[in-house]
């Protein structure tokens, strides 16, 4: 296997990871300020960077089954461990840089699932007032006769 290959892969990891992390807080940002325009970049920024992110582990796999590794072995975990047993504590720091920046990436995007959810339960309760009460059987429809059950209405046909 050549390491500098699956080295020059993980740097480039790395690098990714950083500037995931640079658009999650800049769309948490856009989140909290309701900047759909800004919002709809950094989404497809995002997603850029997890293409090449997720090409990026498709070649590393594939490098470390040329070199004779079994494939259910080949995650980042599986590969800490394989470099742990060596010498090569330049590549074992890199990976551990890499861990720590997922990590990173998954708070920050379990932050931003959590904005985004608490964005449409209010949306949801402002529509629901907007709406109007449930319980309208006494009203008459545009056709002459009583609502029956439980039905909403819009505010636009009150």
């Amino acid at each position: 296997m050549n390491n500098n290959d699956l080295q020059q892969l993980l740097e480039d990891d790395r690098k990714q990871l950083d500037a995931l992390s640079e658009v999650l807080q800049a769309e948490r940002s856009s989140l909290e300020q309701r900047d759909l325009e800004k919002l709809t970049s950094l989404l497809q920024q995002k997603q850029l960077l997890l293409g090449k992110i997720e090409g990026n582990d498709y070649k590393r796999r594939q490098l470390l089954q040329k070199a004779g590794v079994p494939a259910a072995q080949t995650s980042l975990a599986q590969l800490k461990k394989l470099l742990g047993q060596g010498d090569d504590q330049t590549m074992v720091s890199l990976l551990e840089s890499i861990e720590q920046r997922l990590s990173q990436c998954r708070e920050l995007s379990e932050t931003n699932s959590v904005i985004v959810h608490r964005s449409r339960l209010n949306t949801q309760r402002a529509l629901d007032i907007l709406r109007g009460p449930e319980s309208l059987s006494d009203l008459y429809t545009s056709h002459g006769s009583t609502r029956s059950g439980v039905t909403k209405r819009d505010l636009g046909n009150a």
